[in-house]
């Protein structure tokens, strides 16, 4: 079983209740309603040939394609997550996060795993503290990945 099966499995049904069908890059879209608040966990290949910065962008690209979302009325909260073979030589400080609600996909997380199981992730604060479930998230990508 590969890293993506392995996160797919540690994460839906029972904190993702969706597994999207999948219609662009992305290998993994799981999709959780809760009230008015939507949020996925997506899944991609790390391009070591393209910044992270470029790639989140186009990681935001697509799950706003993917979710229909929509700015003030149907925003989406995402856990970006890159699957890559060796960690690259970045610090949690590249991983750019949202600190505001003022997008479609309100990137509340991103993590990077390597398939040896090494993580590195930046999430959301504020006031120096994370909501969502942020640690949990953390803890079982690292888990999926060994």
């Amino acid at each position: 079983m590969n890293i993506i099966q392995n996160i797919e499995r540690s994460f839906h049904p029972e904190i993702y209740s969706e597994s999207m069908p999948i219609n662009n890059d992305l290998s993994l879209c799981l999709y959780k309603k809760s009230g008015l608040a939507r949020y996925v966990l997506a899944t991609l290949n790390f391009d070591s040939n393209l910044d992270i910065k470029t790639q989140i962008a186009n990681a935001r690209k697509l799950i706003r394609n993917q979710t229909a979302a929509l700015w003030i009325f149907k925003e989406v909260g995402a856990y970006i997550v890159f699957v890559c073979d060796e960690l690259p030589e970045l610090d949690s400080s590249h991983l750019a996060v949202d600190s505001t609600g003022f997008h479609a996909v309100i990137v509340q997380g991103v993590h990077l795993v390597s398939k040896s199981g090494k993580h590195l992730y930046n999430h959301t604060n504020w006031l120096n503290k994370s909501f969502g479930g942020t640690d949990f998230i953390a803890e079982r990508l690292v888990n999926s990945a060994i």
